[in-house]
């Protein structure tokens, strides 16, 4: 349910930002932080899903002139490393947090 969230959510964000012609850091801010709440109180592996799920929204592989497809591995691994410290940070503050049984 969550990763839907973040995969119809930041279209939606990424729709807005653009409309508003909106610095590429913003959008990757904005995704940043729905990737981060809807990582709240997963799983570390759906979080895992959730930050790669943002990732492909945000990178979405074009990034030649005229949207040919393309792929810069140093910035788009770093991206991706990103994504998925803030979803897997996400999972493990909520786990910390729970009451043993």
């Amino acid at each position: 349910m969550r990763v839907g969230v973040v995969l119809w959510g930041g279209l939606a964000i990424l729709d807005v930002a653009r409309i508003a012609a909106a610095p590429s850091y913003v959008e990757l801010g904005a995704v940043g932080l729905l990737v981060t709440a809807a990582s709240i109180g997963m799983r570390p592996a759906t979080g895992l899903v959730s930050a790669v799920v943002g990732w492909s929204l945000v990178d979405g592989f074009v990034e030649h002139r005229y949207g040919i497809l393309g792929f810069d591995f140093w910035r788009d691994l770093g991206v991706l490393a990103l994504l998925i410290s803030l979803a897997l940070v996400a999972t493990r503050a909520t786990l910390a947090t729970r009451a043993p049984r």
